[in-house]
């Protein structure tokens, strides 16, 4: 089982993360991640596995999964997303490049911050 929250949308070649980053994403029973994050989502989740696997914690999980539903533009957004990492590696590409690029000038601004970057990825 993988919690990769922090790592899809960003790491791996198609931003398909952490198990796709490290080449064992056949190896993983259960995925977990958020559809905030690099995903650009502001709540939600899923899990992915096998059919079975997910039949199961359907069942077990029901109170839990009607008391979190997900706001309809919230889902298409997300999968608007998938579809962009999926078709092209460029938004992965800039977005690893930037911190990179701009970190020396924060390191030389007088100022401390945190810094927020939100680009357009075409």
């Amino acid at each position: 089982m993988v919690d990769d929250s922090h790592a899809v949308g960003f790491m791996g070649k198609h931003g398909r993360g952490t198990p796709d980053y490290h080449k064992v994403i056949g190896r993983i029973d259960i995925l977990t991640g958020t559809l905030g994050k690099a995903l650009g989502g502001a709540s939600g989740g899923y899990t992915s596995g096998r059919k079975e696997i997910i039949e199961l914690l359907r069942q077990r999980s029901r109170p839990y999964l009607f008391s979190n539903t997900l706001a309809p533009a919230i889902a298409g957004a997300s999968l608007k997303v998938i579809e962009l990492l999926t078709a092209s590696t460029d938004c992965g590409n800039r977005l690893k490049q930037t911190p990179n690029s701009s970190a020396k000038e924060w390191q030389s601004s007088a100022l401390q911050f945190c810094p927020a970057l939100i680009r357009s990825c075409r």
